[in-house]
């Protein structure tokens, strides 16, 4: 019953850290990329070309036009902007809003980062003090161009200081990131698997072989255990499957229990 138990955790630890691996943020490696823990991930420094200095749009309800560059904090403004302004001072901005001549930086490459929501779709965050401003990452595979508007109908219900846009864009779709950062839950845990069994087997094979004169396949340490693991692991998935109860099987007929 112990070794039941046993095996039966550790199907579950393996089963568990792979969801663990998969089931992540992604995290911020630059202004422009995030990474997941399996290697993939989004990468927008392509988000604005090269002859543009930023992505604008405008709100119909408000007439606030905002100028967007996620990978850079930039200085360049509309012709008819005063060189004075608060998007225009120190680094530039990476985010910035006007109207009728009034600017306000809603954020620089420092204030960005990548977060997920509940159904999986994923947002680029600019927060600055109580204010905050998110792009959700819209994948169009089949466009040349990166656009980003204002999300009206959730604007017209959201009453606090979040304004919410949209980044529809080729570079807003999941890639895989070349620069792996970190090694997945699951990736530690089978190297750890992989190391462990390489020294346990090493170790006491040596041991047998040396000290207590084993040959052939005798040097395998726990050779018992090993020739009944197989069955081991079918009796723990039945164990699991049950609910963690354990089958009733009907008593042998020359046992003791039958008599």
């Amino acid at each position: 019953m112990t070794k039941l138990v046993l095996v039966a955790l550790v199907i579950l630890l393996i089963k568990d850290g792979f969801s663990v691996g998969a089931a992540n943020e992604c995290r911020k490696l630059d202004p422009c990329r995030c990474e997941f823990d399996d290697g993939r991930g989004y990468d927008l420094g392509q988000v604005v070309e090269k002859n543009y200095n930023y992505l604008e749009t405008v709100d119909p309800a408000t007439g606030d036009h905002y100028l967007f560059h996620p990978c850079a904090d930039v200085r360049y403004l509309p012709q008819n902007a005063t060189a004075d302004n608060e998007c225009a001072r120190g680094d530039g901005y990476a985010l910035c809003r006007y109207n009728n001549g009034t600017f306000a930086k809603l954020g620089t490459v420092r204030d960005s980062s990548f977060s997920s929501s509940e159904n999986d779709h994923q947002y680029l965050v600019f927060k600055v003090n109580t204010t905050v401003t998110s792009f959700q990452l819209i994948c169009t595979p089949h466009s040349d161009k990166s656009y980003i508007f204002i999300q009206s109908q959730l604007q017209a219900q959201d009453s606090t200081n979040e304004t919410n846009l949209l980044l529809f864009s080729p570079y807003a779709c999941p890639v895989t990131i070349e620069e792996i950062s970190h090694s997945g839950i699951g990736k530690v845990l089978l190297i750890l698997l992989f190391v462990g069994s390489f020294t346990y087997f090493a170790i006491g094979s040596i041991v047998r072989f040396m000290y207590l004169g084993a040959r052939g396949i005798e040097v395998i340490p726990n050779l018992g255990f090993w020739k009944d693991l197989p069955g081991l692991m079918r009796d723990g998935a039945r164990f699991l499957q049950n609910g963690c109860r354990v089958e009733r099987a009907a008593p042998d007929p020359d046992s003791y229990d039958a008599i």
